[in-house]
């Protein structure tokens, strides 16, 4: 364009056919960009190819004065007009209608201009000089419609007065004062000017109605937002100033736009009349993801974010919830990185995406509406914080009633929950065989999660044990509680097990993680053990990689009487009995481990001084001698009550035999020992020594003062040779 514009007018034939082939290469150019990067090689060859045998063809005829002089410029002009036809037809099937119309006008102006300035009534330099002018209003038009930062050289005139200037410059130097006077080349450079801007404006207010020209009624509606933004002191005048001129250029009168915030929630939308409706609301959750999710002040346009749909399917859930509630683009109000709230776009019709010029207003709109919502929301940010401590402080005062109240519960169930808390928690002294076995068989289930069954006779001590499977296991750090179900009344047993849906804590919840002991379990009624085999089933179901919060509790129960009589008896629920046999444990008896008798009385001693706030004592040997000899009936409780009796009663340093209160026997055993013939007596001396010895022949040998052979040789002849500690008499079940 340079080179035809410096050779344009002048005499010289050489420099003619630059002008001209100038102008030709600049329509080849632009039919060359309007067919774009991925037109295929024959299309644009053959297009390309078209166009120069056109133009040479009719340069050729021409000049054998077979068609007119102006052919050559026809075709070029023509050549200009086709290519931004295709060029606008190209980008709008691409979905681009914005860029397409907007290049296709710019295009359509170089052809009339150029056409204007070829075939019109100047010549010589004034042709060049209207080139020129055209070239330049052209040039700043076209920057007033792409570029938003030379939008006010379009509202102020400016192109008007810098391109009257140039054409006068270019009148008063070059134009010859005796064919043109200067003043008369200022005049007209003046008047082309004013023409210019009268078909501009004209153009651009005829445009408003067509779907290239809404991209700047957004744009400019967006900046008219942000020019009123400045002074608003509340959300009512900030929503306003926002809202309505995106809703005047928007057109749509089913949806408009809205202005939805974080802190405190609240949704504004601008009603008509200019009337502002604000209500309390949450924003719509896939947005707000959306938009923190990406980058600070990046907005989401539907129309883009339908072509990303098949390339990333995370986005179809956004593109989804836009297109049911008619939205087009969500714009993030943001200050300092902090996103204050979102504005919402209806789509309006628009078929394509948002353009640069739009994102770029629109971002600048959200970032002034962030920082103008900082400043108007502190007041409404200051209420809300109030309110919510407020509402802090009376959950916490109803919280503080509601433990209270299980405080008081807790007080009332202090016979059930924690009962056993004075036993000894320790582990129980094993020197005995049997009760090694039972350190063995303990250690081997505590990795487990499964269900424990301990089978013992009243008083035995179960607590110890079964803190010694807890503290062994992977829930030792979690809670251990007790429960006694022979405590409480059947009624009362499923609300206590299992809660009564009124806030307050059940055994169940208060062994959460952990493990719950539910001692004498056959005391549970039917419906009870039914309830605990489906909560049992339930805790199988869990899985160490589970998410949920709540682990249910291990269950360990105890019982006097062992599985096969209460199956006999009917007292245990048939699922029940199936979910705890595999697991179930026997406790001897303290008769049935009498090698560890002196050292429980130690510890019974010990812990017996250290209540009763007295120094240390000791015992003597027939005291000790005593107690091993007992059967102890009651079992570790009846031994630890006895030994707390006698270290109450002593007065010296040692507990003697005086000191010990009266040991209760078996019913009749003493009364009924020398009773019968001597047989029976001897069959009842050897009984009873068996069972003091726990199975032990050699100890029991030893006890009546009789040699092995002599005792064994009595065994036989009783019929008692194979019979062992728990065939012999009465016995804890094993």
């Amino acid at each position: 364009m340079a080179v035809a514009i410096a050779s344009g007018g002048t005499s010289s034939l050489p420099l003619e056919r630059v002008h001209d082939l100038a102008w030709l290469t600049v329509s080849v150019l632009v039919l060359d960009l309007a067919l774009g990067a991925n037109t295929h090689r024959l299309v644009r060859v053959g297009a390309i190819g078209g166009l120069l045998a056109a133009a040479g063809a009719s340069a050729l005829l021409s000049s054998e004065s077979l068609l007119p002089p102006q052919t050559f410029g026809v075709v070029v002009v023509f050549g200009i007009l086709a290519a931004a036809a295709i060029h606008q037809m190209v980008l709008t099937a691409r979905g681009h209608s914005v860029e397409g119309g907007t290049a296709a006008i710019a295009i359509v102006c170089l052809a009339v201009a150029l056409a204007y300035a070829w075939f019109g009534p100047f010549e010589g330099l004034l042709a060049t000089t209207v080139e020129v002018g055209v070239a330049l209003l052209l040039w700043l038009g076209h920057l007033a419609w792409l570029d938003e930062r030379w939008r006010s050289l379009r509202r102020l005139g400016v192109p008007v007065i810098v391109a009257s200037i140039v054409c006068f410059a270019s009148s008063y130097a070059f134009a010859p004062s005796r064919t043109l006077e200067r003043w008369e080349a200022g005049t007209l450079a003046l008047t082309a000017g004013l023409v210019w801007w009268v078909t501009f404006t004209l153009a651009r207010r005829l445009s408003r109605r067509a779907m290239w020209s809404r991209s700047h009624q957004l744009a400019d509606a967006a900046t008219v937002a942000r020019a009123r933004l400045v002074g608003a002191t509340n959300i009512e005048a900030a929503a306003t100033a926002a809202l309505v001129p995106l809703d005047e250029a928007l057109s749509n009168q089913e949806s408009r736009a809205e202005l939805w915030t974080f802190e405190p929630p609240l949704r504004v939308r601008a009603e008509s009349g200019d009337r502002v409706l604000i209500r309390t609301a949450e924003a719509p959750e896939v947005v707000t993801r959306a938009l923190m999710g990406n980058e600070v002040s990046s907005i989401l346009d539907l129309m883009s974010l339908r072509s990303r749909v098949v390339r990333e399917p995370a986005v179809r859930e956004l593109v989804d919830v836009m297109e049911a509630r008619g939205l087009g683009a969500g714009v993030p109000c943001v200050h300092v990185d902090h996103l204050e709230g979102i504005l919402l776009l209806p789509l309006a019709g628009r078929t394509e995406p948002l353009s640069p010029v739009e994102e770029d207003e629109l971002r600048r709109l959200g970032q002034a509406l962030g920082i103008n919502l900082a400043s108007t929301l502190a007041q409404r940010r200051a209420e809300s914080h109030i309110h919510q401590i407020s509402e802090l402080r009376h959950e916490a005062e109803r919280e503080v009633a509601a433990l209270q109240g299980e405080v008081e519960q807790l007080r009332d169930q202090c016979d059930v929950l924690g009962r056993g808390l004075a036993e000894d928690q320790t582990l129980h002294v094993a020197y005995s065989p049997s009760m090694r076995r039972v350190q063995t068989r303990a250690i081997e289930l505590a990795p487990g999660e499964g269900p424990v069954l301990l089978i013992a006779a009243s008083g035995s001590p179960v607590l110890p044990v079964a803190r010694f499977i807890h503290d062994r296991g992977p829930r030792w750090s979690a809670p251990f509680v007790v429960a006694d179900c022979s405590a409480t009344a059947p009624e009362e047993v499923m609300r206590l097990l299992f809660g009564s849906g009124e806030g307050r804590s059940a055994w169940f919840d208060s062994a959460t993680g952990g493990t719950l002991l539910l001692r004498d379990l056959p005391a549970l009624p039917r419906a009870a053990q039914a309830r605990l085999a489906q909560a049992l089933g339930e805790a199988e179901a869990h899985s160490e990689d589970d998410l949920r919060k709540t682990v249910p509790p291990r269950i360990i129960a105890t019982s006097r009487t062992g599985v096969a009589a209460l199956r006999r008896e009917g007292a245990l629920d048939p699922e029940l009995e199936r979910r705890l046999s595999p697991q179930a444990m026997s406790i001897p008896a303290l008769r049935e481990r009498r090698e560890d008798v002196p050292s429980l009385a130690l510890l019974a001693i010990d812990r017996a001084c250290r209540v009763l706030a007295r120094d240390p004592i000791g015992i003597d040997q027939q005291a000790m001698g005593a107690l091993v000899d007992h059967d102890w009936p009651g079992d570790v409780a009846e031994f630890e009550l006895v030994i707390e009796l006698a270290a109450s009663r002593t007065k010296g340093k040692t507990i003697g035999l005086a000191d010990l209160p009266p040991l209760a026997w078996p019913t009749g055993e003493r009364e009924e020992s020398l009773e019968g013939t001597y047989l029976e007596v001897e069959r009842r001396l050897l009984e009873q020594a068996l069972r003091r010895a726990g199975g032990n022949k050699s100890q029991a040998a030893r006890r009546l003062g009789l040699k092995r052979t002599t005792f064994l040789d009595k065994l036989r002849r009783h019929g008692l040779e194979q019979r062992g500690a728990n065939d012999v008499g009465e016995s804890a079940l094993g």
